[in-house]
């Protein structure tokens, strides 16, 4: 490691933009020189595979393919601890307030260390509602949950758009082979009512709960299949069927003027992002699905990776490493967009729900100060699921003119010990590792002609290889190394959002086109042409 050590520039706002950093400027300088390439570093350092690799509880992640030199390390470490960014990964574990725009703590990391008694309301009240929660799944695993009808429950649909959906259907979807064979778990996220009716498909309204999740109950989309879906539980239990709704939300109240009854509510804190919720009320579908204790697991693996992203020094933190690495990428390479790939379809839903996270926690053009950030802030996030994408997109990765960083996540086993599934695991394992190479080493015109290659062709098939790439490896995909890899990237994001001076848990932008749409949908805005052509197409 290069002796790079500056101060922490003390008196420097870290609300205020990055690039007033010590560290930030050599950065900028080193970014407008020319770097080793990938393969040079890995052919002039051969433990370089071991020195850029970090076990994370039981995550091991890869940095070895990712463009750091000895000294562009040691200028991001200063970086992180010039801008503070353990202190800030302190304060979400403990729950402090963090979110200056909406004057608001965030409460999430705190949630999930159920060890130790609690210290502030809000978290206390979040316990006495896990207790709820474990109540009814408990009695709804057990067969003895009871519809108006006295028909037992036997499926559950949660309605809920952005974080009410994407965490919650991420988790059963990945922990399948947990999931109680008697039930059947689905989500319906939008306003569509295809999309809600795909999700009651074949499901009796006598034994089936619906779950209306919204943090301030008044999110259309989902109030709207509410309505749907009350409509559809009435043609099985008649005036009966509010009896078969259940609330999620920080506004209780609401809940209660749409007739949902007192008990059959769940209170969400309100300083829990939704986007960060799936530890609290908003994973009662998870609960169910697979049962208090793995819900427990899957919270306590996140509570570890929380604690270790606080608490380990930069150069060891896998969270802030990351971070840095995106940071490095994007505001001082020019790198826009990040791919991510897991190779395992029960992590398929993880893309949409990391694109979430990252992109509505990082798509801010402010800092906290209101200043300017005066650099790039939240990559674009985009992927799909392993082999699939070698055969949709790869080919980008490898020839084209863009250099799109990737994240290739792997899992060393299967969930289950069937010889075809161990087959196939090896199988997705060996072409992420393959892909790996390929990207950071490509193919020179000079091998091509050594391996007898048309000079005609050889323009063709030079793969130019310094493609970026960070691996990411579970042993087996379980409650605690899902809720570790999902934590790692909540902590990876505020981390990013830290380095750079923003609020990574508001957001306004989403806000205002909610207000419109409302505006609109009440006709208390005036048409645009284009609101005026499709609601003339749909008259004709």
């Amino acid at each position: 490691m290069a002796d790079v050590n500056h101060s922490l520039d003390d008196g420097l706002p870290t609300g205020g933009p990055a690039n007033a950093a010590s560290a930030w400027i050599e950065l900028e300088g080193l970014a407008e020189g020319l770097l080793p390439s990938l393969r040079n570093l890995f052919e002039s350092d051969a433990t370089r595979g071991t020195r850029l690799s970090i076990d994370c509880a039981d995550l091991w992640i890869d940095l070895s393919r990712q463009h750091l030199t000895n000294e562009v390390l040691g200028h991001l470490h200063d970086l992180a601890h010039q801008r503070r960014v353990s202190d800030t990964l302190t304060k979400v574990l403990h729950g402090d307030t963090v979110n200056g725009s909406e004057d608001r703590a965030a409460i999430h990391g705190a949630l999930r260390t159920r060890n130790r008694e609690p210290s502030k309301p809000d978290v206390k009240a979040a316990f006495a509602t896990f207790d709820q929660m474990a109540e009814l799944a408990t009695s709804i695993r057990a067969g003895t949950a009871m519809g108006a009808t006295g028909h037992r429950i036997t499926a559950l649909v949660q309605l809920g758009i952005g974080g009410s959906h994407l965490g919650p259907a991420l988790a059963v979807d990945a922990l399948r082979h947990l999931v109680h064979p008697d039930l059947a778990i689905r989500f319906s996220p939008g306003v569509d009512a295809d999309d809600l009716d795909e999700a009651l498909l074949g499901l009796d309204p006598t034994s089936t709960l619906v779950v209306a999740c919204s943090k301030s109950f008044t999110t259309i989309e989902t109030l709207t299949a509410l309505d749907g879906a009350i409509a559809w539980l009435a043609t099985g239990v008649g005036d009966r069927a509010i009896d078969h709704v259940l609330a999620v939300t920080a506004a209780p109240d609401r809940a209660r003027d749409r007739g949902i009854h007192e008990n059959h509510t769940f209170e969400i804190p309100i300083a829990v992002g939704g986007r960060f919720s799936v530890g609290s009320a908003v994973g009662l579908p998870v609960m169910v699905a697979i049962g208090v204790e793995a819900f427990d697991e899957l919270l306590a693996g996140m509570s570890t990776m929380d604690t270790l992203s606080a608490d380990l020094p930069v150069e060891e933190n896998a969270a802030v490493l990351l971070a840095l690495v995106d940071v490095w990428n994007h505001c001082h390479l020019g790198r826009g967009s990040v791919a991510v790939v897991p190779y395992a379809h029960r992590l398929r839903l993880f893309i949409p729900w990391l694109q979430q996270l990252s992109m509505e926690s990082l798509g801010k053009r402010v800092c906290h100060d209101g200043s300017d950030p005066e650099t790039a802030t939240g990559a674009v996030i985009w992927g799909a699921t392993g082999t699939d994408a070698q055969h949709a997109f790869f080919q980008l990765l490898h020839q084209g003119t863009e250099v799109v960083p990737v994240d290739l996540i792997g899992v060393a086993r299967p969930a289950t010990d069937d010889p075809r599934a161990r087959a196939a695991s090896d199988l997705l394992i060996t072409n992420l590792a393959a892909q790996a190479d390929a990207m950071a080493f490509g193919r020179t015109a000079d091998e091509l002609r050594a391996d007898g290659v048309d000079e005609e062709l050889v323009a063709h098939r030079t793969i130019p290889g310094d493609r970026p790439s960070t691996g990411i490896l579970l042993g087996e995909l379980t409650p605690s190394t899902l809720g570790q890899l999902m934590a790692l990237h909540e902590n990876r994001t505020v981390a990013t959002a830290a380095l750079l001076g923003i609020n990574p848990f508001d957001q306004w932008g989403v806000e205002l086109g909610k207000q419109i749409a409302g505006d609109l949908a009440d006709r208390s805005a005036p048409e645009s042409e284009l609101l005026r052509r499709a609601r003339s197409l749909r008259e004709d």
